[in-house]
Formats: C-alpha cells, structure tokens, sequence
C-alpha cells in the first residue's frame, strides 16, 4: 500500500501505471480524461478571482497547467522517473523536497480521479452535462476518503511555500537557466521546465499567505459540503 512514506520512485512509477491505464477499457480512460477537464474548469470558475489578480495569476496557472493539468504528461513522468534515483546529486536539498511532495500529491490526485472514475456511469456522463456537476458531487461523496483530500489541500500549501523557500536560494534560477542544454541534452526538458515554471511562478507571487488561504478555505468549504450533503454545485 503506498502512502506519504512510499519512494517517490515507487510513487511515480504508480502515477504512470495509473495514466496509462493497466487493465481498464477505452471507454473508461476517456471517461477519466473527460473528468480531469471537468475538474480542471472547475478549478478556474472557483479561482477565477486569483487568475485575475496580476500577483497571484502565475502561482495559480501552475497548479491548474502542471500538476492538475489535462494534457498529456506521459514524457515529463517518464522524465521523473529517470531522474529521480539522482536527485539528490542533481538538486540541493530543498529542491528534492519538493519534487518528492510534487510526487507525492500527484499520486494522490491521480489514484482518486481513478477511483472517482469507476464511480461514474459513463453513458449518463455524456448524455446530459448539464448534470455532470451533481453527478460529481455524488460520486465525490460517495467515494469519502476525505482524509486524504484534507492531505491533498495541505499538501497545496506545503508545495507552495516550499517553492518559496528556494526564492531564498539566489543561485538556483540562474542555475537552472544556465542547465536548459544540458538538460535538453540529456532528454529531460519537460522536467527541467516544469521546476523552472514553478520557481518563476511562485517567484511572482506577491501576497502568498494569502494566496494560500484562499485556496484553503474555498477547498475545505467545499469538502464540508460534500461531507454533509449541502454541497449542490461549486462555488
């Protein structure tokens, strides 16, 4: 059983297992990536307030275009996957850290997409949207496990201020501007840009503890709602 403790190999060798989709049918992968869209545009209606905001709008593009993204991933994890038995002779302390949280709500979110998946009816799905919002939140309630989305909402705070804490490092973007051809070299671009993304977005960001809040307290509003039943439609 993998959890919080697990190597971020054995995370990430998971995390593509689970994207490839082992074992499930065709109609259930396009299933799962028409929820991830639904999820994704869900994300940008609740936080369409901070996408605005010219200081938190980067910070907020990373998390919905990197890792609660709808594109396909499949060369940045294999990536990952390459280059995390080296990481820590590649990256100072800091750096591995977050790649390992990175990895580790990355599971997270795509063990419970999975799993929130099988819960769906695909033919109701697509036969009427205006409905897929209730059927959501139903399956959302029905799969509980909400322990874990609390640990996937901490972990959003905890990536965010760990990206922060490397500001302080005045080496490492210039660092990793100066690495691009190496790692473009080395076939591992998509990982490189994915840190360097992070770092220039949380870099922007200009009031973070607020940024941070926002995002807890309209996320955990949410979960209360799907606890209790009172949740019809997202914010």
């Amino acid at each position: 059983m993998l959890d919080v403790h697990s190597s971020p190999l054995e995370l990430q060798k998971a995390i593509t297992d689970l994207r490839q989709g082992q074992g499930r049918s065709a109609e259930f992968l396009t299933l799962k990536k028409e929820i991830k869209i639904f999820q994704n545009k869900r994300l940008e209606k609740t936080y369409q307030d901070l996408l605005d905001d010219k200081g938190m709008r980067l910070a907020c593009r990373f998390f919905l275009d990197q890792l609660y993204c709808t594109h396909d991933v499949s060369t940045r994890d294999h990536q990952v996957e390459r280059v995390l038995p080296k990481l820590d002779k590649l990256l100072p302390g800091g750096a591995v850290d977050v790649v390992r949280k990175v990895v580790y709500m990355d599971y997270l979110a795509e063990k419970m997409d999975d799993e929130i998946s099988f819960l769906i009816n695909d033919k109701e799905w697509f036969s009427d949207k205006s409905l897929q919002e209730k059927t959501y939140i139903n399956a959302f309630r029905q799969h509980g496990q909400l322990a874990a989305r609390e640990e996937q909402i901490h972990l959003v705070r905890e990536v965010g201020e760990s990206l922060r804490k490397l500001m302080r490092l005045p080496f490492l973007r210039p660092l990793l501007r100066m690495t691009r051809g190496a790692a473009q070299k080395a076939d591992l671009e998509d990982f490189h840009d994915f840190l360097s993304q992070g770092l220039d977005a949380f870099a922007a960001l200009e009031r973070p503890t607020l940024f941070f809040q926002l995002i807890q307290e309209r996320e955990f509003s949410i979960l209360e709602g799907i606890r209790h039943g009172t949740l019809t439609k997202f914010p």
